[in-house]
C-alpha cells in the first residue's frame, strides 16, 4: 500500500516492519496491520491508496492452544516453579552470615554515623575509629 504524508511535519506510521518516519508530502511504500487502519484515519495525518494485510493470528492460535485448560495448567506450572524458587532464596537469606560491612554498617548505626551508602569498607571503619576516639564516644 501507499502512504502519504499530507502534514507539514514528519509523522509516523507502524508498519509490519517496525516503525516508518514518512517526511512532509513524502510517499513510501509499506505493508501495516490492519488493526492499524483506525489508528491512521483517526489521526487524518496521511493519504492511504492499497489494501491492509490481514493481522497476524493471536499467540493462542498460532501456538496451537485450543482451551483455556492448557494455558491454566501452564500457569499452575509455573506458580510451582515461583514458589520453589521464592522457598530457595528465604533459605538461602536465612543461611546468610553477617560479612564484614554488615558489622561495620552496624557499629556505625550504633554510634549513629551518616554515611553515604557508597562509602567503602575502610573509609567506614574510619568513621568508625574516629568517632570511637573522641573523648565523649567512651563515656
Amino acid at each position: 500500500m501507499k502512504i502519504t504524508n499530507t502534514q507539514p511535519g514528519p509523522r509516523g506510521v507502524n508498519t509490519i516492519n517496525g516503525p516508518v518516519l514518512v517526511d512532509p508530502g513524502q510517499t513510501v511504500e509499506a505493508e501495516v496491520y490492519e488493526r492499524e487502519q483506525q489508528h491512521i484515519e483517526a489521526a487524518g495525518w496521511f493519504k492511504v491508496s492499497g489494501g491492509y494485510t490481514a493481522n497476524p493470528p493471536e499467540k493462542s492460535e498460532a501456538s496451537g492452544k485450543t482451551s483455556g485448560s492448557d494455558s491454566s495448567a501452564e500457569l499452575d506450572e509455573l506458580k510451582k516453579q515461583l514458589a520453589a524458587k521464592d522457598a530457595e532464596l528465604e533459605r538461602l537469606k536465612a543461611d546468610k552470615q553477617p560479612t564484614e560491612r554488615d558489622e561495620l554498617k552496624k557499629q556505625a548505626d550504633e554510634l549513629g554515623l551518616d554515611y553515604p551508602g557508597n562509602i567503602s569498607n575502610a573509609k567506614l571503619k574510619e568513621l568508625i575509629d574516629a568517632k570511637l576516639a573522641e573523648p565523649s564516644a567512651g563515656q
